[in-house]
């Protein structure tokens, strides 16, 4: 049994179209503010690149006021209230991005395994959402936030993946140690490679494998959902 099990949400819990994800949110947000009047694709593009500059958040702020700072800097005085706005993409327009996405129909049993195998569980996912938009996301497999012990949101995290401190901030809220946690996820780059970093032990999904950078994974731990299964029933 381990103390902290850790794991990635999209493409490695919820099987998404990873590509057509961001293209269908970049959309949502021009689409919305363009309907309040506002320049859309001017401010679908400010996001993209605020998002950017606060996936290099060094630990000195939540990634919520990085992402704020950035934003503020590109679209100046109007920032604050285009920032107001933003919740109605996740209360209003986020759902048609759920076309993105599949049903996962081995969810209940890994889910099931993970809280058997582990004192806490974690969803790991890359900490640039709040967590209306996280719920949202669990919810299309039929999860909620309340199942876990922690969801990582940008309010709530000073790292981004792939910042292997991203994980160990995660680590330190339960006082887990490298030899008591795994880690789950689809994304070489992402996931494995910065636990790997800090000697903690993982599972690449190879069910929406993302390997950008083409690197070897012939030694790694790695399987489908029925081999993901199989690897936490032997934890």
């Amino acid at each position: 049994m381990k103390k902290l099990i850790m794991t990635d949400l999209d493409c490695t819990l919820l099987p998404m179209d990873q590509d057509l994800y961001i293209k269908m949110y970049v959309n949502e947000v021009a689409k919305l503010f363009c309907e309040l009047g506002f320049d859309g694709k001017a401010i679908a593009k400010a996001t993209m690149q605020a998002s950017f500059m606060m996936a290099t958040n060094d630990g000195t702020k939540t990634n919520e006021v990085a992402f704020n700072q950035a934003f503020s800097k590109i679209i100046g005085e109007k920032a604050s209230e285009l920032l107001d706005i933003f919740p109605q993409v996740y209360a209003d327009r986020y759902e048609v991005i759920r076309e993105s996405t599949t049903p996962n129909p081995y969810i209940k049993e890994i889910v099931g395994l993970m809280k058997e195998k582990a004192e806490h569980v974690v969803i790991a996912t890359q900490p640039m959402f709040p967590i209306e938009a996280v719920e949202r996301r669990l919810s299309w497999i039929g999860l909620s936030a309340d199942m876990f012990d922690f969801v990582t949101t940008f309010d709530k995290c000073s790292y981004c993946k792939p910042n292997p401190m991203f994980y160990k901030e995660i680590m330190d809220r339960y006082g887990a140690s490298a030899e008591d946690t795994v880690m789950f996820g689809n994304d070489v780059n992402e996931d494995i490679l910065p636990c790997t970093e800090i000697n903690v032990e993982s599972f690449l999904v190879l069910d929406g494998l993302i390997n950008a950078q083409n690197h070897d994974i012939s030694n790694l731990n790695k399987g489908n959902y029925k081999d993901m299964i199989e690897y936490l029933r032997s934890l």
